[in-house]
């Protein structure tokens, strides 16, 4: 996920959800906590208050299902808006989790 592939894809053939899917089973593999990462695609403006608040109350949910679940609401935001910049703000909120497999992954 590069910003360059980012944004020269979303005027190509690639679709920007595309770009995402091929990510998807190694981010919910690597996300280490999905909790901090609710609160900070939130504060992003990536996510809405009622997935933040289920992913951050549902007891019971592991930490795959909550990961799931954040990435499944960017991808519907993808799906409704078709925005390069949601793609990049993603990849932004990816760095500053400070995990390694994360940043690798939105660099």
């Amino acid at each position: 996920l590069t910003t360059s592939n980012i944004t020269s894809s979303s005027t190509g053939d690639t679709s920007l959800r595309d770009i995402l899917k091929r990510h998807v089973s190694e981010l919910l593999g690597t996300i280490s906590d999905p909790d901090k990462l609710a609160v900070d695609l939130w504060s992003a403006d990536l996510i809405l208050d009622p997935v933040k608040d289920n992913v951050l109350t549902t007891v019971g949910l592991s930490r795959f299902q909550k990961a799931n679940k954040l990435v499944d609401e960017v991808y519907r935001s993808l799906k409704v808006f078709n925005s390069p910049d949601i793609l990049v703000k993603f990849c932004e909120v990816l760095n500053i989790q400070h995990n390694p497999g994360l940043t690798r992954i939105a660099d």
